[in-house]
This record gives structure tokens, sequence and C-alpha cells, in this order.
């Protein structure tokens, strides 16, 4: 069993494929927002250079959103279209949820944030709770969603209770803007034995490999879809449609 899994709602376009062992081989675009030239040659490059054939597959993975909402569609839109060619079902992962993989063993909180513009962010918070046979959920602290960073900090205060004694890691391309100001409301609003952390620059971003490692899991949970039910997660309605249903869209002719 082989998942092929596409991460293209950030800057950089990539595509991995793991297997039911967690080998995982993956390929990154070094071109910024090039992923519909991208996308598919990085496929092929990286399904011949380890010796996979595409009748190997068993589902096609893509970062549902929220993110880059052209993005979004190149990703959601590639699965969909292979998917249906080779015959195999599709999984929509998370993409806020696929960070919980960018670090593999860390035992704290997880907290993406990626730029939303006018003023938002797309946020969530996430761990790893032990359930029943040893077997590892993902718990929701704070909701994936547009939010005003503000309004995220606060959800995100109320979910670390005074008995919280651990780690939160923030990781997401909203921390050159919002680095410092959470920096200061860890100091000001929470408890001294919360630590705060900040990913490395070269963990903090969305990858194809966390993508696929999502995947696998859900894969094993019974969440695949046939392709027709792969749907994007946009998290809010794109700046024209916002602006026709308020009577401000124009057109130059």
């Amino acid at each position: 069993m082989r998942i092929l899994a596409f991460e293209t709602t950030g800057a950089h376009a990539s595509v991995a494929c793991a297997d039911a062992e967690g080998n995982i081989f993956e390929k990154s675009s070094e071109g910024v927002l090039n992923h519909l030239q991208s996308l598919m040659p990085m496929t092929e490059a990286l399904l011949i250079q380890n010796g996979i054939s595409l009748k190997d597959i068993s589902c096609v993975a893509a970062s549902a959103g929220p993110g880059s909402f052209t993005g979004i569609r190149i990703g959601v839109s590639s699965a969909r279209a292979l998917a249906q060619a080779m015959g195999v079902p599709c999984i929509g992962a998370p993409t806020l949820q696929s960070f919980l993989f960018n670090i593999d063993g860390y035992d704290g909180i997880v907290c993406p944030i990626l730029d939303a513009r006018r003023g938002e962010v797309y946020g969530g918070a996430f761990r790893f709770v032990e359930a029943d046979g040893g077997m590892e959920e993902i718990e929701e602290i704070v909701a994936g969603g547009a939010y005003p960073i503000e309004k995220y900090l606060d959800i995100l205060k109320e979910g670390l209770t005074v008995a919280y004694n651990g780690r939160v890691m923030f990781f997401g391309d909203g921390l050159p803007l919002h680095e410092d100001g959470i920096e200061r409301w860890g100091l000001e609003s929470l408890a001294s034995a919360v630590r705060l952390e900040f990913a490395e620059d070269g963990k903090r971003l969305q990858t194809a490999s966390s993508v696929a490692k999502l995947a696998l899991k859900l894969y094993d949970e019974g969440k695949q879809v046939e392709y027709a039910k792969l749907l994007p997660a946009y998290m809010r309605r794109a700046e024209a449609e916002r602006k026709l249903e308020a009577g401000r869209l124009t057109f130059k002719r």
C-alpha cells in the first residue's frame, strides 16, 4: 500500500509517496507559486527515481486547506484527476493538522498560523493524546479557522488550562508577522510552566511528507473517499465573492 500526497497550499509545492511501513520519499519545488507548472513533473520524477509505478498507488491525498486558494484548487483537482484515472480513493488532509507531523516525536501542542491577510490568520492548535488500545488520536485545542490574531490567542489561552505544564510550538508562514507579538502575549498571559517555542526555519512550513504521514493515519481510520468527494477547505470566501455580495465588485472594459 502506498499513498501519493500533494502539498500546494503554501509558497512551495511538494509531493511525497509513503508506504505502510512509514517510508517516505519527497520532492519539493524551489520555485515560488509555480504549482501548476511543477506539480506533475515533480510527481513523475519522484516515482521514476524511486522505482514506483502508478499501479502501486493505493490512494491519492491532497492538503485540502486552508492556504492559498489557487494552490488548494491545484492540489485538490490534481489529486481528483489522478485518483479518477487510476480508480483509487482520495484523502483530504487538513493542512493545519499536518503540522503535527513536521517534527517527529514532539509531545506538546502544535499551533500553526498561516497568513490569511486582512489582519487575520488561519490558525488551529492540536496535540496527540493516547486513546484506547495505545493508538494516538488528534485532540483539537483550537478549531481550525480564520481568526484575528488576538482572537486566536484568546481561544488558545482558554485551552491552555492552569493544569497544563508543557510545550507549545508555533509553526507557519504567519510567524514573521506575529512572532514578536506572540512572545509578548506568552510573557503577559501564560503560566510560567507553559513553554513557548517557535519551529526552526526548516520545519515551520507545510510539506508533502507531513501530509503523507497524516494521510496514512486517516487511511488507517477509513477516512478515504471517492474522488468526487474530495473537496477544498478554504475556511473563508474569496475576496471577489465578498465584494460581489457587498455590491462592491466592478468590472473594467
